[in-house]
């Protein structure tokens, strides 16, 4: 028997995010490391005059979920702030998070092209598209 739930799109994704993230912080366990904690430093590593409010955008998350994150990765020595002014720091990456991105590289590398396992190039550009579509329909 079917109820509406198991049609509900959100509750599909939602399920499937679960089940990426729990796998996803078992593999990133050895590392203390969670998975967003471990983006939020791929994005300190390569984006250009990164700020709280630019990590937020690329996430998704507000600004105070990004601010207990980075006051975490600060705890535990994976960056430092310099502030430039009363409203703006400059946000590194401390050694000690180069050297754990890099030992994490290959697994995290593994688990990304173990998600596309089955799935074609047409068919991952598909699925982005549907998301991409999905996320516009909740802006609205």
């Amino acid at each position: 028997m079917t109820y509406e739930l198991e049609k509900s799109l959100g509750f599909k994704i939602n399920r499937t995010a679960n089940k990426i993230n729990n796998k996803y912080n078992k593999i990133l366990q050895e590392y203390d490391i969670a998975p967003e904690q471990r983006a939020t430093l791929e994005i300190i590593k390569y984006e250009k005059d990164v700020n709280q409010t630019k990590i937020a955008e690329i996430l998704g998350k507000d600004k105070t979920t990004i601010s207990r994150t980075l006051a975490t990765l600060e705890k535990k020595d994976f960056i430092t702030k310099i502030q430039l002014d009363k409203r703006t720091n400059q946000i590194k990456l401390t050694c000690k998070a180069e050297e754990m991105l890099e030992k994490s590289a290959l697994i995290v590398k593994n688990f990304r092209e173990k998600l596309k396992t089955n799935l074609n190039e047409k068919d991952i550009k598909t699925l982005i598209e549907l998301l991409e579509k999905v996320t516009l329909n909740i802006k609205e």
